[in-house]
């Protein structure tokens, strides 16, 4: 069996470790990864704490998460250009719920996800001074990254951070007998730190390891939309069919690069499915491979089975040429589908005074445009199509445009579909 480290080496899921931790990983150890929850929802670039994880697990080693629920309050500075604002308890706890929900579908491989108030709440400051912050002089602490570059607007809260990572650190070594503490790169600084004071108060050495953040071949953050939308792993933050076709537009370079990170072929299968990639780009063969691998990790089987259909109706050169038909080849089922998937509104009305001027329906919340130069100016690129087909400024929408009585197709630029829903009152 080859070695854990030779096997996520490869796939390029290492960016720093601590030296002497393959031989510790000759044998079986507990290891943790930790997830703050300052926000309702993790992200795909957590999901590569999370598929790290299952590394581990699939080569014998017992894997725990961490809910930073008490750090959390803190506010962690790495990566962080400004100061943040402290989250209120009530948030935490909201946004605790949320990502332990999450974690939970992952967590059935590992352990039940442990809370760092756990043990947090019962520190008395005069005491973790002495105990622990006695462990670290001051300038140990600001040579850390996160520091140094925050040095100015920094405050004694954020600063303290890096200790209570340290503790979790420390806690979990006497407690779960982990020693090793995995995280995205900007985490090494917190982890090295951990790695000290266990190394001051217990005499032993501990070992951490990150991998790399989502970033794009020019080193910018990667890993949201066009619009700055994270990709969110909760589906009523970012739709499946959102997340779905997130990786499907992946350029060449990127896919190339993240099918070893987000899935788990091997390297023979991810060498074949490049090969043929090459052979004919325009297929997507990468670029699809990885959308199904991730969508069936993150939300199921039976939601990439749905999303696939969608892609089949939405993308069909039949519609296209037919537009004037769409219910000859798109039935009330399938609208049914796009409908759960796709950015739906729903609208409620009389029937019998249908009417509604184009303009005011695609500016309508927002939901499609944002003004009414905007949907001018991609009126007269044709960007903006009804039912796949064009239309000029002052349409009318009535009765005749609406597919099985209810529905409506938006399609946006190249990619983006929307679905009004009408209803109707007695």
């Amino acid at each position: 069996m080859r070695k854990i480290l030779t096997e996520i080496q490869w796939r390029g899921l290492i960016i720093n470790n601590t030296n002497g931790l393959s031989d510790i990983l000759k044998r079986k150890v507990s290891l943790y990864s930790g997830f703050d929850t300052t926000s309702s929802s993790l992200h795909i670039g957590n999901l590569i704490s999370i598929i790290l994880s299952i590394h581990f697990k699939n080569y014998g080693h017992q894997v725990f998460f961490l809910l930073g629920t008490s750090t959390s309050l803190i506010g962690d500075p790495s990566g962080k250009k400004g100061k943040r604002s402290l989250m209120t308890r009530h948030d935490m706890f909201f946004y605790y719920r949320k990502i332990r929900n999450q974690l939970f579908k992952f967590s059935k491989q590992f352990q039940i996800p442990i809370l760092n108030n756990n043990w947090n709440n019962k520190l008395k400051f005069i005491d973790f001074s002495r105990n622990i912050g006695k462990c670290f002089d001051i300038n140990y602490m600001l040579n850390k990254d996160s520091v140094k570059k925050r040095r100015l607007s920094l405050s004694f809260t954020e600063f303290t951070y890096q200790l209570l990572q340290a503790y979790d650190f420390y806690y979990l070594y006497k407690n779960q007998k982990c020693v090793l503490q995995i995280g995205g790169s900007d985490q090494w600084g917190n982890i090295t730190c951990g790695i000290e004071l266990i190394k001051k108060k217990q005499k032993t050495k501990v070992h951490g390891l990150t991998h790399p953040l989502l970033t794009k071949s020019d080193g910018t953050k990667f890993g949201k939309t066009e619009n700055g939308d994270n990709i969110w792993l909760d589906p009523k933050l970012t739709s499946p069919y959102k997340f779905y076709q997130f990786w499907i537009n992946l350029s060449d370079v990127q896919a190339k690069k993240l099918i070893k990170i987000f899935t788990f072929y091997n390297k023979r299968s991810i060498s074949k499915i490049i090969t043929l990639h090459d052979i004919a780009p325009f297929s997507r063969i990468l670029q699809r491979k990885i959308a199904k691998a991730t969508t069936i990790l993150v939300h199921s089987k039976k939601t990439f089975t749905d999303i696939y259909n969608i892609n089949q109706l939405l993308f069909n050169h039949k519609i296209k040429t037919n537009s004037k038909n769409m219910n000859t080849y798109l039935r009330q089922q399938d609208f049914l589908l796009l409908k759960k998937y796709l950015p739906c509104k729903t609208i409620r009305l009389n029937y019998t005074k249908f009417q509604f001027k184009i303009l005011d329906l695609l500016i309508l919340d927002n939901f499609i445009c944002k003004s009414k130069t905007e949907v001018l100016r991609k009126i007269q690129f044709n960007s903006l199509l009804l039912n796949m087909k064009t239309f000029f400024s002052d349409y009318v929408i009535t009765t005749k445009d609406l597919i099985y009585n209810h529905f409506i197709l938006i399609k946006k630029g190249k990619k983006n579909f929307y679905i009004f829903y009408f209803q109707y009152e007695v």
